[in-house]
């Protein structure tokens, strides 16, 4: 029998997820982010789930574009870095991808390029992200010569990305919004600024289109709201079983460095998941688990393919009984206040030998 590691994914949370989030932005449009593997939720399966649902999906790179092609999905996709090399160009205008442009270089290429189709564009400006996008100074000019390429089909859209729309009061989110607001005034065009954080903190800069990611798999994007004040579902549930209980006596250590000690007489449990199936290595004692559906603690550093749990409040339970790392009835948002990590790198990090069961079509 295999290992017993599997992520449960609901396809019914997945589109409880966008309703919510379409609900909140109409009339806004909705472009989906499945970067990243879809968020660790499988790129291709989520994006075939979204293609009759969504304006557009959008991705890092055109590899990850062509697979969805390959796949099968005709919704349009954006290009959320733009083109890497020149010829790029022409393969985006042939498969009518969305293409943001955001340095220089990436103008250049489009002036000196013939394409047989006209390019979908968008401009992406830097308000205070501090990452990709063209400075306020230069970002008309450019705006300029893109829009007058003859390559390009009219109008050229324009982005821009929140830095802390997680944090509502951030003094930064009302200066982004006023450089963009002061940027387009008086376009005539289409705009988007708001990640998940923004869709739900600022919902009078939703504009024209919105880029929702952590929501859509349900988990929230607002400091001190959980996905469930937000409505919002888990659409992944990691599971696995228990694969040895014992009695550890007061005082035994568990696990590699004995950084725990056992306080009294208890049963411990050994579960089939470790750092090497994506559970973060920075897990500390008392970090949540389920067993049986009954909240227990992780105790000790997690192992590769183990990770033992303090079974005290779960005292009568057995090798094969079930196990969730996190999912339904047990917030990630939960399971990462006792790591270093973040959300998304939990989501991100789940490992390919770890089985993808999605619960429908």
């Amino acid at each position: 029998m295999s290992r017993t590691a599997i992520a449960i994914l609901s396809t019914e949370n997945l589109l409880h997820n966008l309703a919510v989030i379409k609900e909140k932005v109409k009339p806004a449009k909705i472009i989906a982010m499945v970067k990243a593997n879809a968020y660790g939720h499988g790129i291709r399966s989520v994006a075939l789930r979204l293609d009759k649902h969504v304006d557009m999906l959008g991705v890092a790179s055109i590899d990850e574009a062509l697979a969805l092609r390959k796949t099968g999905v005709n919704v349009p996709i954006l290009l959320s870095e733009g083109v890497f090399e020149p010829n790029e160009l022409l393969v985006a205008a042939t498969e009518k991808f969305h293409v943001v442009f955001h340095n220089e270089l990436q103008v250049e290429w489009l002036e000196k390029v013939s394409l047989p189709l006209p390019l979908e564009a968008w401009v992406k400006i830097n308000t205070g992200m501090g990452r990709l996008g063209f400075g306020i100074e230069q970002a008309k000019e450019f705006y300029r010569r893109i829009s007058s390429s003859p390559s390009i089909a009219k109008p050229v859209r324009v982005m821009s990305h929140f830095a802390c729309s997680d944090e509502a009061d951030h003094p930064l989110n009302q200066q982004q919004i006023q450089v963009f607001k002061d940027f387009i005034k008086d376009m005539q065009s289409e705009f988007s600024f708001c990640n998940s954080g923004g869709i739900f903190n600022f919902p009078d800069v939703h504009y024209d289109y919105v880029r929702p990611g952590l929501a859509l798999y349900g988990i929230s994007p607002v400091k001190g709201k959980s996905a469930q004040d937000l409505n919002l579902k888990p659409v992944m549930t990691l599971q696995t079983s228990l694969i040895s209980t014992q009695i550890f006596k007061k005082g035994a250590s568990v696990g590699y460095g004995a950084r725990y000690q056992c306080p009294e007489d208890m049963p411990v449990g050994i579960i089939a998941f470790g750092y090497g199936d994506g559970y973060p290595i920075t897990a500390q004692d008392g970090t949540p688990i389920l067993v049986n559906n009954v909240e227990c603690s992780l105790v000790g550093r997690v192992s590769m393919d183990m990770i033992a749990v303090d079974l005290r409040n779960c005292p009568y339970a057995k090798i094969g009984d079930p196990v969730t790392l996190w999912g339904t009835g047990l917030p990630l948002e939960r399971v990462v206040e006792h790591t270093s990590n973040i959300t998304w790198d939990l989501l991100t990090g789940v490992q390919n030998r770890v089985r993808f069961l999605w619960t429908r079509s």
